[in-house]
């Protein structure tokens, strides 16, 4: 009797036992994060079980892009980017290390681009109406040249060991928007790996980074939206399989203005000082390590227009997708074209929609 007593007690805490690591296998919950930064919306997707950490995380990331944004938004008076920009001191100023690598890389591809990226072109940006500051109209050609005057990233000077920057000439104007959304989604990435979260998905205003899979080993599937702006986010031009990769999307279908019937893009040719005209509609850039790159890139290659940014892409082995126009007003048509490094990514591992 006793044995049979003993038996039964073993078999309950034998099935209490696998109650219990059943419900630590359950099913990963899916968690969702967003808000309200840089000008635009953020969404961070991520996978945990059992984790009550959702309220404490979300709170972090949303005081992460707030100090980002105190540093680097030229909407912001009081950020330090705002600071730089508005003095005439042409002395060395310490910045914050984010502050810092951002300019570093931006002034540096400024070099490789043969100043084709440049991260003081803020007076024309501004001058056209597309920063903080201006109206969206044509401006005259002394209005254009009076701007061009300020551009010039070989104006401002960095000094690595002490992390300080400098403007060489008066009213010199820093703007770092075309990288600092792909920033924002590499810090927002780095973070949630600080807190041992191995899948996840972070945007911020169409920037994407990933890392690891979905739940059941499925990929993160992210769309390259179609260049209709009558028709955001209902139309595709492709659809990746992005994991633990980076996408940025640099595009003249959105931001733009119209004058007496011509369209003006938001994306500026520094030598002419006025908004490109190309047949490119837009250039998405993949990257292994980095969003800001990726941001960055996009942009560059996008004001290059496709002939010159394809042979960019090609030479230094940029993952790059194109799509632009053919055809006249009445009867146009987007095509699509990629690196050989956009195909060798993605070869057999991308679909045309959803």
């Amino acid at each position: 009797m006793l044995l049979k007593k003993k038996s039964y007690y073993h078999s309950a805490l034998a099935l209490l036992g696998l109650l219990f690591f059943s419900s630590c296998l359950k099913k990963p919950e899916l968690i969702h994060l967003t808000g309200t930064t840089m000008g635009t919306r953020y969404n961070v997707k991520y996978y945990v079980s059992n984790d009550p950490r959702k309220d404490e995380i979300h709170k972090k990331i949303n005081q992460l892009l707030v100090d980002l944004n105190d540093e680097m938004s030229t909407y912001i008076k009081s950020s330090q980017i705002s600071y730089f920009n508005q003095t005439d001191r042409l002395g060395w100023i310490e910045i914050k290390p984010d502050f810092f690598e951002v300019t570093r890389y931006a002034l540096e591809l400024a070099n490789q681009t043969k100043g084709i990226f440049d991260p003081t072109i803020g007076p024309l940006v501004n001058l056209w109406g597309f920063g903080p500051n201006g109206e969206r109209k044509v401006p005259n050609i002394s209005q254009i040249e009076e701007a061009r005057k300020r551009v010039g990233f070989q104006k401002i000077l960095l000094n690595e060991s002490r992390r300080e920057i400098k403007k060489t000439v008066p009213r010199v104007y820093l703007d770092l928007s075309s990288l600092a959304k792909g920033f924002g989604v590499d810090k927002v990435a780095t973070f949630l790996e600080e807190e041992k979260i191995q899948n996840f998905m972070v945007e911020i205003g169409g920037e994407i980074k990933t890392k690891g899979k979905k739940a059941g080993g499925l990929d993160w599937k992210i769309a390259i939206e179609a260049p209709h702006p009558s028709k955001q986010g209902k139309e595709y031009q492709r659809v990746l399989n992005l994991n633990s990769l980076s996408l940025a999307t640099s595009g003249s279908y959105r931001n733009y203005f119209i004058e007496k019937g011509k369209s003006y893009s938001h994306t500026i040719d520094v030598k002419s000082g006025r908004p490109v005209n190309h047949r490119v509609v837009s250039v998405s850039v993949v990257d292994k390590a980095s969003c800001m790159k990726a941001d960055a890139l996009a942009t560059a290659i996008m004001a290059m227009g496709y002939e010159k940014g394809l042979k960019f892409a090609e030479s230094n082995k940029i993952a790059a997708f194109f799509v632009y126009s053919e055809g006249s007003q009445k009867e146009i048509k987007f095509v699509t074209d990629e690196s050989t490094e956009f195909k060798r990514l993605f070869s057999n591992k991308s679909t045309s929609g959803l």
